[in-house]
This record gives C-alpha cells, structure tokens and sequence, in this order.
C-alpha cells in the first residue's frame, strides 16, 4: 500500500464512521443513507485493495457491505417518527382540534353543559398539551 491510498483509506474510514457516529446521537435519520453510502464506498474499496482471498481488506470489505450498510439503513429506518394515530398525529402538527371536540354527541351537550370527557380522552389531551409545552 502507498502513502496515497493509506490516506484515502484513513479518509474513507473517517467520514462514514463520524456519519454513523452523528446519526445515533442527533437521531437525524437522513444521515443513515449517506453513511450506508459511504460505508459501501470503503467495502469497493477495500475489495479492491485486497491482495489474497482472505487478508484483512478482504474481510473489511465483508464488514462494510454486510455489515454496516444495512446496519445504517436500517438504523436510519428505524429511527423514523411514529405515531399512534391518525388524532395524536394532527395534534402534534397543531391542526385541527381534539379527537372529541365538534361533536354533538356528548354527554350533558344537549343540556347546555359542559361534556364529560372519559378519561382516555383526556389522557390524550394531557400528553398533547405536554408535548406542545415542551
């Protein structure tokens, strides 16, 4: 190996490790796929330094495009928003209003009253109002 392809080869093993590295602490899931990328860049790579069928770039090689390509993608996959449902989904997003607001079906609406909430509703509404405060 020379001197250039040891520093392409430090360098290729440098930006997809800090990419890997950033995508689970700040939990950016569109870092995954550019560090998938670069990973499969340093498994060519390694593939094509390899000397012998079983040397060490042969073997980093395996690890880069078995191994840390799909453990990035699937990474980043995983680290893609959830929601529970369609009602906590539009709150988070500020549009519309709660699940049961709107409706003339409640209990004591017909009276003038105020309508009694069942308390899965308003346990809705409290991890809404939480997640808008913080």
């Amino acid at each position: 190996m020379t001197t250039a392809e040891g520093l392409v080869f430090v360098g290729l093993c440098f930006i997809p490790s800090v990419l890997t590295l950033a995508l689970f602490i700040t939990k950016e899931r569109m870092l995954g796929y550019p560090a998938g990328i670069m990973w499969a860049i340093l498994g060519g790579f390694c593939f094509t330094m390899s000397a012998s069928t079983w040397d060490i770039f042969y073997l980093l090689g395996f690890a880069c495009l078995l191994g840390m390509v799909t453990f990035t993608i699937y990474g980043a996959f995983a680290l893609r928003e959830r929601h529970d449902t369609i009602a906590e989904k539009e709150l988070e997003k500020g549009e519309g209003g709660y699940v049961d607001e709107g409706k003339g079906d409640e209990i004591g609406d017909e009276l003038g009253d105020e309508p009694k909430v069942s308390k899965r509703r308003q346990a809705l509404r409290d991890r809404a109002d939480d997640r808008r405060d913080w």
